[in-house]
């Protein structure tokens, strides 16, 4: 009885040895990392030399295994990598889209504390996505928002020799002093130490426009309004010095900011009509014609300066000469502000 109760227990200790064996190495390998010691990490370089944010790239070498952190060291930025990717002769990873432009080093650490230093360049191209205003008059400021500014150089008009004065720079806001310049419309081109962007935004120059209202009523235009009061005023504005306040009045009944032509302004050869709108408390719907035809509804947002661009060829087929601009509400009297009601090329 004894000896089959020991040849009975001999092979259920072998399978316990072995199911704690196991047990260890998939806790050892829970992640799914290879199995590789730590290195000296004698040496090391990066494929391809240089990329942008995003991208993803390789360290090779020997002895890399069991990276710990990798880290770009202009100001600091470290990058996320999946240690799964990580053998003894190779690790893949992700530049990090915060990095910093420019030549650098990427710096890796083991799990046994030791570091590599790996030149590296990361490609950091200026990228604008918004730009407010987008009218501009000479001397009037743009400031534009998004990444990889703070070592912006220049600023031109794409095409052009034509140069923007930089007034500020951060890492994710430029701030522009617009140029004298005849130039109707174009967009800019940004240039840093990674290279050069063109935006995909136009500015409109106000200089070169014909204006119904800039920083006053242009070109022969009049207030003809009605249900209000409707004059230039100080309290806000795009470009210049003023904007076009609209103190509508009415109740129960429409009321017209009219700005009227005793004569007309000819538009031939003009592309597009815009003007800048600042809403009232609440979103608010207008109506506005042009020589009294081909009506237009909009939206003007609450507490917001809103930029409404039309083009003639679509919105006015055949009209080359303009005689009055009318802006109409219904209901409730709000106040509103209008700014660069322009045609332009």
């Amino acid at each position: 009885m004894k000896k089959i109760l020991i040849k009975l227990v001999q092979p259920l200790f072998i399978l316990s040895v072995l199911a704690v064996f196991t047990f260890v190495s998939c806790k050892k390998d829970g992640d799914g990392s290879p199995d590789v010691s730590v290195g000296n990490m004698s040496s090391g370089t990066i494929d391809p030399g240089s990329a942008a944010g995003g991208q993803v790239v390789t360290l090779n070498g020997k002895g890399i295994g069991q990276i710990r952190s990798i880290v770009f060291d202009k100001n600091n930025v470290p990058a996320s990598f999946i240690p799964t990717l990580n053998t003894d002769s190779a690790l893949i990873f992700r530049v990090p889209d915060t990095a910093f432009g420019g030549p650098q080093n990427v710096i890796f650490t083991n799990a046994a504390g030791k570091t590599l230093t790996v030149p590296f360049s990361v490609i950091a191209l200026p990228n604008i996505t918004t730009a407010f205003p987008t009218d501009f008059q000479s001397n009037s400021t743009v400031t534009l928002t998004g990444n990889n500014l703070d070592d912006v150089t220049a600023v031109v008009f794409d095409g052009t020799s034509i140069a923007c004065t930089i007034v500020s720079k951060s890492r994710k806001q430029l701030v522009l002093k617009m140029p004298l310049t005849t130039l109707s419309r174009g967009k800019l081109k940004v240039t840093n130490a990674s290279g050069e962007r063109v935006t995909d935004m136009e500015f409109v120059n106000v200089n070169a426009a014909k204006t119904v209202f800039s920083d006053q009523l242009d070109n022969g235009f009049e207030n003809w309004g009605w249900g209000g009061n409707y004059a230039a005023s100080t309290d806000d504005k795009i470009t210049g010095t003023s904007a076009m306040k609209a103190a509508y009045d009415a109740t129960g009944s429409w009321g017209g900011m009219q700005l009227g032509n005793g004569g007309s302004i000819d538009i031939t050869g003009y592309k597009t009509f815009s003007f800048w709108a600042k809403g009232a408390d609440v979103d608010k719907n207008f109506q506005f014609w042009i020589n009294w035809g081909n009506q237009k509804v909009i939206t003007i947002p609450a507490n917001k300066w809103t930029y409404f661009k039309f083009d003639l060829v679509t919105n006015y087929p055949g009209v080359t000469s303009v005689n009055n601009v009318t802006f109409q509400i219904f209901e409730d009297g709000k106040t509103v502000y209008f700014d660069n009601i322009m045609f332009a090329k």
